[in-house]
């Protein structure tokens, strides 16, 4: 049984993307050791400073990782496309073009038939995110979200199911 992943901001980190986060750095590190290296042999510096830096450099990638390792965890959930699939209130006539809101946010949005005006107060599925403008089409009059908004009148907002 595969359990859910879970929200990006629940997720905590493992040590696959521990390994992930050391390769990574170990090529920075190892260019920094061959330059170090190359200055103490042309200008006569002490060894003990190559071993100096290459702590620090260390105790740096060490500092960064727990503000860093979410851009190493590849089974983030990608947040840019989180209103596809959502369910929307038309605030403003789309015809093609008006104004929803979803998730307590309005946002510019066109009705993916051309020829369909979508009323105010009228409920839409987003089925496509273009830049920061949302394609919608018509929630049928029979679907549970409509159903559920008669109910709940009042609710400024939708859940929204994905």
């Amino acid at each position: 049984m595969q359990s859910e992943p879970r929200a990006p901001e629940s997720r905590r980190w493992e040590r696959r993307i521990l390994l992930r986060y050391t390769l990574l750095q170990l090529p920075a590190l190892a260019l920094l050791i061959a330059v170090l290296w190359l200055l103490a042999t042309w200008f006569e510096l002490p060894r003990l400073w190559l071993g100096l830096v290459a702590v620090i450099w260390i105790i740096k990638d060490i500092a960064l990782f727990p503000l860093v390792w979410r851009a190493y965890d590849p089974e983030t959930t990608p947040r840019g496309n989180t209103l596809v699939g959502g369910v929307a209130r038309v605030v403003q006539e789309l015809s093609p073009e008006g104004v929803v809101e979803i998730q307590g946010e309005l946002w510019r949005a066109r009705s993916a038939q051309q020829d369909l005006r979508l009323q105010k107060d009228s409920l839409v599925h987003v089925t496509a995110m273009q830049g920061l403008l949302l394609e919608v089409t018509p929630l049928p009059p029979s679907s549970p979200e409509n159903a559920a908004s008669e109910n709940n009148s009042h609710s400024p907002s939708l859940p929204v199911d994905s």
